[in-house]
This record gives C-alpha cells, sequence and structure tokens, in this order.
C-alpha cells in the first residue's frame, strides 16, 4: 500500500472491471469507497461480494448528476475512475454514450480537485487510441496516438477518446495534479462477482450461439486481473505518473477464440463465417452492425512502454479466455 493514498475512492465499483479493481485495492490493504448507480437495497449484497468489513463503503452516484460527489470525497486521498457507459450496439442517439462519459469525468475530476484530491488514475481504453475497430491491415499502434475524430467512429470511441482529451486538459489547467491513464484492449478474465455485463459477452456469445460459424473480427485482448493490478500500480508507482498505460496482446479472432475454447471441453463451433455472410447479417442484428466494420481489419499495438515502466506481463491468451469462462459456469 502506497502509505501516501491510503483512502480510494473507485467509481464503478461493481462494474465487471470496477470489482476486480476494488478487490485488488483492498487486497493490498487500501480502505476503499466505492461508487456505485445500484439501488441502496442491493448494497448490503455487494459488500457480501467483498467481506471487507470496514475497509469498503458504498455510495450511490450519478455520472450525470453533481449530487453526493462532494460527500463522497471527503477523507479520500486518490480517485480511480472506471465508471463509464458502455453497449454492445450503436445507440440512436450518441450522446447517451458521450455525455456521461465525457462530463462524469470532469465532475469527477473538479470534485476531487475541490476536496484537495491530486492523485487520479481513469481507466480509458485503446478506443481513445486506435478506435474501437481495426480500419487497416497492419498498423501498430503506440500510446502516443490518438484515434482521429474526424473519421466515422462508434458512439463508444468517439466516449472514450472524448472523455480522455477532457482528462488530459484537466490536468494541463491543474499542473499541480497527477495523472494516469489505464488504457486497455477488450478485457477478459474471471468475473469476481455479480453479472457479466458487457465486458464478456464475446465469449457469453461464441458458447450460447446457434450460429454456425463466427466473423473473422481480431481482439487484442487484456486479463481483467492484470487491468486491475496495473490501476493499483498507477498509485504505487511514481513512474508512472503522467502515463498513458496502453495494455493489449497479439490480435486473436472469434474462431481462434472458440478454439481455445473447444480444446478446453466446450462444444462449440470454431468454423469461421465469410465476410459477406456477416455484412448481410448486419442488415438485420444490430450487434453485427459493429462487428462488421473489422471484417478483414487487424490493430496491433506496441505496449513495450507500458511493460518497460510497470514490469507487466500479460496472462496468455487462453488463461484469461478459459478462466472468463469458467467464472460464467457455462458449459
Amino acid at each position: 500500500m502506497n502509505q501516501e493514498f491510503k483512502r480510494v475512492l473507485v467509481t464503478g465499483c461493481t462494474g465487471f472491471l470496477g470489482r476486480q479493481v476494488t478487490h485488488e485495492f483492498l487486497s493490498r490493504g487500501y480502505f476503499v469507497r466505492g461508487t456505485t448507480r445500484s439501488s441502496q437495497e442491493s448494497h448490503q449484497q455487494i459488500l457480501d461480494d467483498f467481506d471487507a468489513g470496514s475497509s469498503l463503503e458504498l455510495r450511490c452516484l450519478d455520472l450525470i448528476s453533481d449530487e453526493g460527489w462532494k460527500e463522497a470525497m471527503n477523507d479520500i486521498d486518490a480517485i480511480v475512475h472506471t465508471a463509464s457507459p458502455f453497449s454492445a450496439y450503436e445507440p440512436k442517439d450518441e450522446q447517451v454514450l458521450i455525455k456521461p462519459a465525457r462530463e462524469g469525468t470532469l465532475r469527477v475530476l473538479s470534485h476531487g480537485y475541490e476536496a484537495g484530491i491530486r492523485k487520479f488514475v481513469i481507466t480509458s481504453s485503446t478506443a481513445a487510441i486506435a478506435g474501437a475497430t481495426p480500419i487497416t491491415r497492419n498498423k501498430t499502434y503506440s500510446h502516443n496516438d490518438w484515434t482521429d475524430l474526424e473519421r466515422v467512429n462508434s458512439a463508444y470511441t468517439k466516449s472514450k477518446t472524448l472523455a480522455e482529451q477532457a482528462a488530459w486538459d484537466f490536468i494541463k489547467s491543474h499542473p499541480e495534479s497527477v495523472l494516469t491513464t489505464v488504457n486497455p484492449n477488450v478485457i477478459f478474465g474471471p468475473l469476481h462477482s455479480g453479472s457479466s455485463g458487457t465486458s464478456l459477452r464475446i465469449i457469453e456469445s461464441i458458447i450460447d450461439s446457434a450460429y454456425p460459424g463466427f466473423p473473422k473480427i481480431s481482439f487484442a485482448p487484456v486479463d481483467v486481473r492484470d487491468v486491475a493490478w496495473m490501476h493499483a500500480e498507477a498509485i504505487e508507482n511514481s513512474n508512472l505518473n503522467g502515463e498513458r498505460l496502453m495494455m493489449a496482446t497479439t490480435p486473436i479472432t472469434m474462431p481462434e477464440i472458440a478454439g481455445y475454447l473447444k480444446s478446453n471441453g466446450w462444444k462449440v463451433t470454431t468454423r469461421a463465417l465469410p465476410n459477406f455472410i456477416v455484412k448481410l447479417m448486419a442488415l438485420f442484428i444490430k450487434e453485427a452492425r459493429l462487428v462488421s466494420r473489422g471484417l478483414g481489419t487487424t490493430n496491433y499495438y506496441d505496449c513495450s512502454n507500458t511493460m518497460e515502466k510497470s514490469g507487466w506481463v500479460s496472462k496468455s491468451h487462453e488463461e484469461m479466455i478459459v478462466s472468463a469462462a469458467k467464472s460464467l459456469n457455462l458449459r
């Protein structure tokens, strides 16, 4: 535990990543005050999931409302902001994702700053670096890159990019503050507790699918435990101050993900669907519309800066995929 930052506020503490981040800090001896949109009635079950006693408190707060944020910052030393909206399909109004992501980030930063907090860690995404969907075949991105918002992008991509840009602009105007962003690709790995939400839907869809195959789209996934570890390291390791910590691995496709599941006992097909079939499906299935954008393209990510400065060594694809499926109890 960093003795300077013993009490941490974790936003979105009941999300897939947020629960692992909360667990990581609790396991290191921190006091965590978690924010969630979950109703007060559900808080006891959440507290029971962690069994952390007085080391964990919960507050019911909303990213698009100021109510309660000032009080939540009392006696807090550092903020870890993981909360951000996500959708498996493109919303009719992109502001459904953009507004809470950008305004919520600024709300957390400003209330934290006013409370005297100067240490911030924010969950961003490779979507803010290269877009959520690959558009080239062989381009390699680094932590210095930013998504070009002049091109056609999903609402999610815009939300993550605009939110992170707003955060860095805030820090520029408050130079005594310290910010680190963690920019993961698709996150797999085990569910700590609660529901799977959107993050593990790729694996769920492969196991539950009635389709004869899967699209040849690629991901560069990382394990949720590694991403949670990185958030804690960003608090404890001053070498990570001011960094964009991109986290990604070598690309794999949905049929390859299915292959790991099949070799570990799941009865799934590993057949790849022809691209034209997927594009046809996109005319009728809204989830397929986002998928179809990435057909025939692959992004590569140079994470050497992250690895050299943090010492991160990624878990294997097989470990993060199989552990995710096991935690979902899908057989």
